[in-house]
């Protein structure tokens, strides 16, 4: 019923011309007064706006406020002088004043109901325009934020790995080994920090699967590392974490695998680090790296070390409002990280 109703209004509100409202206007009149006239010997007296009510409210309907008056005005008129005693004249007295009051109260309630609901049709009709259009807009600006965002990043990203390229290209004019020691990890890290980007390139800021991230993470630091003999074993919690507290947590696992890869298998050439991703209630999770390396040296201080892989271990840690421990285990060394989450 509601959707007849709908479809009813949506077809009065439709664009029609002038000429055809005002001629579609004096037409049902015309019908109106003919039908009352052709009925009129039918039926008992008393009924001079019959067929009169209809033509209005179809008039209002179909072409609007102003030709539902005009159509209005002129059956009450044509009602007056035809089928209201004495017939044929324009004599207002008080049974005649009493009826054309009448006829004016119910025409003018039927057509500012439908002037009302058509008025308000439109105005929801355009207000869905305008929200359609917004959304379009909105839409389009999504897309194009999207587009710039992962083209920013894939330059980012490419800047990066560049940099780091360009760096091991420079390695071989330096003859100081520290130097060129130094060098490669700086282009390491650069590398991977290019990977990690790429690998973050969503505009939305959906939250990171944390273990599959660091997994894969781990292996590209094998691979740059060429660390065959060396095997990581990764067991995590499934651990949800926001692109800003990613990438520290990812920069902080490339440093502690690194610094095992090169002071803990350095001579032995392999080994095994763990790694535990657990989320110990809902806002902390715990990060552990434990290897069966080397070890830690007697006289390590974590809060002296110059380790620039160390400090900056610490400094990212003290950025996510995190705590970070080293020490050393039975066998090799152990670093845990509690970390709250955002």
């Amino acid at each position: 019923m509601l959707n007849r109703l709908s479809q009813l209004l949506e077809f009065s509100i439709r664009p029609r011309s002038a000429m055809f409202r005002w001629s579609f206007a004096a037409g049902v009149f015309l019908v109106a007064l003919l039908a009352r006239l052709k009925i009129g010997p039918a039926l008992p007296p008393g009924f001079p706006y019959l067929t009169f009510f209809p033509a209005v409210i179809v008039t209002t309907f179909v072409c609007g406020l102003w030709p539902g008056v005009a159509a209005a005005t002129a059956s009450g008129i044509a009602a007056w002088y035809f089928f209201i005693e004495p017939f044929h004249s324009f004599t207002l007295d008080g049974a005649t004043a009493m009826a054309l009051g009448f006829y004016a109260l119910i025409v003018t309630v039927d057509v500012l109901l439908i002037h009302l609901m058509q008025e308000a049709l439109l105005r929801l009709r355009a207000e869905s325009a305008r929200q359609s259009r917004e959304r379009e807009l909105s839409q389009q600006l999504a897309e194009s934020r999207e587009v710039m965002f992962q083209e920013l990043q894939h330059r980012i990203s490419n800047n990066l790995q560049v940099i780091g390229a360009l760096m091991a290209l420079q390695r071989g004019a330096v003859q100081d080994k520290k130097a060129r020691r130094i060098i490669d990890q700086a282009a390491t890290r650069l590398e991977l920090i290019g990977r990690i980007h790429r690998r973050l390139q969503d505009p939305s800021g959906q939250r990171v699967e944390l273990g599959v991230f660091l997994g894969r993470l781990c292996d590209d630091l094998l691979d740059a590392a060429g660390a065959t003999g060396v095997k990581v074993h990764l067991q995590a919690d499934s651990v949800l974490l926001p692109p800003e507290q990613t990438v520290p947590m990812a920069l902080i696992l490339m440093e502690l695998v690194s610094n095992a890869l090169e002071h803990g298998f350095a001579h032995q050439g392999q080994g095994r680090i763990a790694i535990e991703l657990r989320q110990l209630e809902p806002a902390t999770i715990q990060l552990t790296v434990l290897d069966d390396g080397a070890g830690l040296p007697p006289d390590f201080d974590l809060e002296t070390t110059q380790s620039l892989g160390l400090r900056i271990v610490r400094a990212l840690a003290a950025q996510l409002g995190a705590s970070f421990e080293m020490q050393r285990a039975p066998r090799g060394t152990a670093c845990g990280l509690l970390l709250p989450v955002r």
